[in-house]
């Protein structure tokens, strides 16, 4: 048993050792502190923006609690009973086009409409250029010709797409508008999600003189409430009340009250707490994403931390025998060469941590683009704490092998002069141990991980790629070992070089490997999620979509199909509706899946069809008559059939302006929405929404100009039809896979240089017995051409295979990726490949030459003299 003083003895010691040699542990620093650095940046950047949501989710809602109604306009009596109990603010959202006649620039833009009240915005502050109170911006006032206007606020987008300025004028709907101000920013704007196309605010009275809000247009209406504080006087007006905000208890009662006063109205009420849920749904699968890919490099940096171990301890073992032959036990061994590793270990983890906290200050520019809040650049302890954690059990976990064994040697042996090669393996209860650092590491990543199926699979993927990577290097070495002898007897070395005892060869194939084959999966999924936009782009999607078009229109759309360069339009009705129970649950209370989330966040554009829509596919139950007159019965997509968790004869109820309607699903389909051809998620049979007010979308295929023609008709005389341009939403969808793909290959290029670092190291701690070879080579007659081009060869092979491995297991990985989580079509871009394969031969020849560079240097007379 170690005592007290033997353990102050052996920390004495390490302090003493680490005077000198520090340099041979650089890379086992290296490797910490970078696999740290990225656990603590990806943790650090999500917590400051989830306490930058916290922090500002009244601002960011509008308001203690949202209302989103059923219906264009509330009912008296609900508007009554909201603004009984604090402060309201109407705001409504939806798209538009909006045209200029000014002489430069475009003269039609699809805008994201928004009209507010007087009240906008209860919490926060709209940011207008020039400078100007809001009410003042949105009010009438004289134009560039004199006559009076209401004003609007526009995104600079929109001046410099239009080619205009301040006090110019634009046209929404059938309404002219002055622009009173340049719209920087809106305390609200998160709440909105993507939006395609430049905001333009204005005030509702001028929202209604659009023309735009009439019946089945698709918008979102609703309101803003804040509550009075704690501190509001009993019978006190709302409008009286300090500036305090209500606690999160008085604004949950809130909801709960107004759920339980209107049953039937149909309006999602949220709290503030829950203001943003999709964007903490994103940040929270990012950020375990990010971090797994952190912990990936962090294990692969393991690599380099055993490896960097082993040669600090080789180089140690004249110590490690004298301090055995004085006295100095098992235990004193490894506790002081314990103690040494801890302390670098330590710098790296407190540096890696304390750069980790720094980024957040750094990225808020990046978020600002990606997710438009505030971060909290405040130090937050908890992903320091994460990622210091992480970084001490792998530290432990690597290091104890090489630790152990190293205790283990005889002194008789060391004072031989050889090096214990690895014959001597460990004891029964050094293999327990070493588990057991292994065990503990497994436990931080599942208990670090929300998604405990995802922290399995992850585990079971990384002793996959150990298996695997593992095998590979194995397959090398036999190779190398079974191949025909080369005529050159350099050749011949480089390839026994690849099997001796302590090669690099797996360290080598392992780091490499799968740092190359990250950045290969990610490249090829990049490639094809762009290959797969241009080419529904080209192929099957239209070239405009047209919303909000009247009944009385679809007759003028038909005409416009003939017109030239249109190939062919496709229509269909839509009436506004939501999903408010799924199997007579309230949609609140059921576990939707994420990728189904989205169709019961709001308003969906609900239709019906007497027969099934071309190509149609169903995976379950069987199509109504086309003269069906029962009961609602309705047609679901399949995705959203499974993120339900229903099937054929389960029952969705739907609240359709303002009242609840129960159907069942008579059957399921399957829908490709990569077509972007007119498709719905829901659609009725004949009966139950033939007399809904609706209005129509329709679908223009083209292209050349005359779909620049139709584009310009259709604004030109039907102020009241947005027009979509594919182009222009897929260039944004584009931008944002973009800016997603930048933080992925971030994190795969930070394994990569971890991986790089572990070939290093492993190069390092082999370079005495490279020097060793070298001199046995020079006595025996070897040139420096003849040990140079043995290097070649040893690296050459070894960097071939390992790029070939990497790119086909990188394809591999983005194939499953592609056609089996995102199903779309998969194919191999070889450039990726290529360049794959020769990365990876590059960083072996330059990484091995470069640490065995001395061996060609050094002269055989004095290593002769000591043998």
């Amino acid at each position: 048993m170690i005592t007290a003083r033997d353990l102050g003895l052996a920390f004495r010691l390490a302090l003493r050792e680490l005077r000198s040699g520090q340099r041979r542990l650089a890379v086992f620093l290296g490797c910490m502190f970078l696999g740290v650095f990225a656990i603590a940046a990806v943790g650090s950047v999500s917590e400051a923006v989830r306490a930058g949501l916290a922090r500002d989710a009244r601002a960011l809602l509008g308001g203690d609690a949202s209302v989103e109604f059923a219906t264009q306009q509330p009912s008296d009596d609900e508007l009554a009973w909201l603004s009984a109990r604090g402060t309201v603010s109407r705001v409504i959202s939806l798209r538009g086009m909006a045209r200029s006649a000014a002489p430069t620039g475009e003269d039609t833009a699809m805008v994201a409409l928004k009209g507010v009240d007087g009240a906008y915005p209860l919490y926060g502050a709209v940011t207008l250029d020039p400078p100007l109170p809001l009410a003042t911006a949105l009010g009438d006032g004289p134009a560039g010709d004199g006559a009076p206007l209401p004003g609007v606020v526009v995104d600079p987008l929109l001046l410099e797409r239009f080619g205009v300025r301040v006090g110019d004028v634009i046209t929404v709907g059938a309404q002219r508008f002055r622009i009173a101000a340049a719209l920087l920013g809106e305390p609200d704007r998160v709440v909105q999600g993507i939006t395609y196309g430049p905001r333009v605010l204005m005030s509702l009275q001028g929202l209604d003189r659009t023309g735009l809000l009439v019946p089945g247009t698709l918008l979102t209406s609703g309101a803003r409430v804040r509550l009075p504080g704690p501190a509001a006087t009993p019978g006190a007006s709302p409008s009286s009340a300090p500036l305090r905000s209500a606690d999160e208890a008085t604004v949950t009662a809130f909801v709960e009250a107004a759920r339980m006063a209107f049953p039937d109205a149909g309006w999602r009420v949220e709290s503030y707490s829950r203001a943003v849920p999709r964007i903490r749904n994103l940040l929270d699968r990012v950020d375990t994403d990010l971090m797994l890919i952190g912990i990936a490099a962090l294990l692969v940096g393991g690599l380099g931390i055993a490896e960097a171990v082993r040669g600090y301890l080789a180089s140690r073992m004249a110590s490690i025998a004298t301090l055995k032959c004085v006295g100095g036990g098992v235990a004193t061994v490894l506790w002081t060469y314990l103690f040494q590793i801890l302390l670098i270990g330590g710098a790296g983890i407190a540096a890696g941590c304390a750069l980790g906290a720094a980024v957040p200050p750094l990225a808020a520019g990046l978020t600002g683009q990606l997710i438009p809040v505030q971060l909290d650049a405040s130090v937050h302890a908890a992903p320091l704490l994460r990622a210091a954690l992480l970084g001490l059990a792998i530290l432990l976990a690597f290091s104890l092998r090489p630790l152990l064994l190293a205790g283990a040697v005889r002194p008789a042996t060391l004072f031989r002069g050889y090096v214990a090669g690895g014959g001597n393996g460990l004891t029964p209860a050094g293999r327990v141990l070493v588990g057991l650092g292994f065990a503990v590491l497994a436990g931080l990543v599942w208990l670090f991980t929300p998604d405990a199926r995802l922290a399995w699979g992850f585990m079971a993927g990384c002793a996959g790629c150990f298996a695997v990577f593992r095998v590979v290097a194995w397959g090398l070495r036999a190779g190398a070992r079974g191949a025909p002898h080369a005529g050159n007897p350099s050749v011949r070395l480089g390839l026994a070089s690849i099997h001796r005892p302590g090669a690099p060869t797996v360290n080598m194939v392992f780091a490499l490997g799968l740092g190359l084959t990250a950045l290969v999966g990610i490249a090829q999924v990049e490639r094809n999620l762009s290959a797969s936009l241009a080419r529904d782009l080209s192929r099957d999607a239209p070239a405009f979509f047209f919303i909000n078009v009247l009944p009385g229109q679809v007759a003028e759309f038909e005409e416009l199909g003939h017109a030239p360069g249109v190939t062919r339009m496709e229509r269909g009705p839509m009436v506004r509706g939501r999903i408010v129970r799924i199997k007579g649950v309230p949609v609140q209370e059921v576990a939707v899946a994420p990728d189904a989330q989205w169709a019961v966040r709001g308003d969906r554009g609900l239709s019906h069809a007497a027969t099934p829509p071309p190509d149609t596919e169903l995976t379950a139950g069987a199509w109504w008559p086309p003269d069906y007159s029962g009961p609602p019965i309705l047609s679901l997509s399949d995705d959203l059939a499974r993120g339900f968790g229903v099937t054929v004869g389960d029952s969705l109820t739907f609240n359709i302006l303002g009242r609840e309607v129960t159907a069942t699903i008579a059957n399921v389909r399957k829908v490709d929405w990569m077509t972007f051809q007119l498709q719905f998620a829901v659609l009725f049979a004949p009966g139950l929404l033939d007399r809904a007010p609706a209005t129509w979308v329709v679908t223009a295929y083209g292209t050349g100009a005359g779909m620049d023609g139709l584009y310009r008709t259709v604004t030109a005389a039907h102020p009241n039809v947005t027009a979509i341009s594919m182009r222009e939403i897929l260039a944004e969808v584009r931008v944002l896979m973009e800016r997603m793909g930048v933080m992925f290959r971030a994190m795969a290029g930070v394994m990569l240089t971890t991986g790089l670092m572990v070939v290093a190291g492993a190069i390092l701690a082999d370079r005495q017995r490279r020097i060793y070879d070298a001199v046995i080579y020079k006595v025996c007659g070897a040139t420096r051409r003849d040990i140079l081009l043995a290097l070649v060869t040893e690296f050459l092979t070894t960097g071939l295979v390992t790029g070939l491995f990497s790119a086909g297991t990188g394809t591999l990985a983005a194939w499953a990726a592609v056609r089996g989580l995102l199903k779309l079509p998969f194919a191999v871009y070889p450039g990726v490949v290529a360049g794959t394969v020769a990365a990876c031969v590059a960083f072996a020849l330059v990484f091995g030459l470069a640490g065995t560079a001395r061996a060609l240097k050094e002269k055989p007379a004095p290593y002769l003299r000591n043998e």
